[in-house]
């Protein structure tokens, strides 16, 4: 069970970071295509402010969610690592709840942005705002999924750099990282070393 939700935690992280790459591309190249209208040949195009807005919009609260999974909000770990073992233990499972928490009041209230607010008309073209007020509880979602990972791996003591390790078996850290030349898949030997020897320093 707790093998099925690292993997499932892993597949979500690597479906969202190639949403926002893909999002973050076609922001870029519709901002180009603002540029090369404007300057080039004379002429704005309207939508080309109100869309990009939006991609940042969902390329915002997606980061957002996926930095819960991985730890990499911003925080204060000088103190927590100070900590004996039991209590950071206890106390990261209390921040995984805390998590738990804001991720179901987003997702509660997203879904009521969405019926709200999601049959209004965009500005400058003629579609609704469903495609990104849908954002608001998808990022709810997420880190739902993602606490109740975080809640597990505090309880059995496993910190952020030991996410996913247990018996040899594929991390959420080496389902993510990319190899030269490669899609996803197993990091260097001594990316996996340095990893090791960090585990083995937070346990001491």
């Amino acid at each position: 069970m707790l093998k099925l939700l690292d993997r499932a935690v892993a597949r979500t992280l690597a479906v969202v970071r190639a949403v926002c790459i893909a999002q973050a591309t076609a922001l870029f190249l519709i901002v180009v295509l603002a540029v090369i209208g404007r300057y080039v040949f004379g002429r704005s195009l309207t939508w080309t402010e109100e869309v990009p807005r939006y991609l940042l919009i969902w390329i915002s609260f997606l980061g957002a969610a996926a930095c819960v999974a991985r730890h990499e909000h911003v925080g204060f770990d000088v103190l927590f690592n100070a900590l004996p073992a039991p209590v950071r233990r206890w106390l990261g499972a209390a921040i995984g709840v805390l998590i738990l928490g804001f991720g179901w009041i987003v997702l509660r209230y997203g879904i009521v942005f969405v019926k709200d607010f999601g049959p209004d008309m965009m500005e400058t073209i003629p579609y609704t705002n469903y495609w990104y007020y849908v954002a608001l509880p998808i990022s709810g979602a997420l880190p739902l999924l993602f606490a109740l990972k975080n809640i597990v791996d505090a309880l059995r003591g496993r910190h952020e750099s030991q996410i996913g390790q247990s018996d040899g078996d594929d991390s959420i850290y080496e389902l993510l990282v990319l190899r030269r030349g490669a899609d996803i898949g197993r990091p260097a030997p001594a990316v996996r070393a340095q990893e090791h020897r960090r585990c083995a320093a937070r346990a001491a």
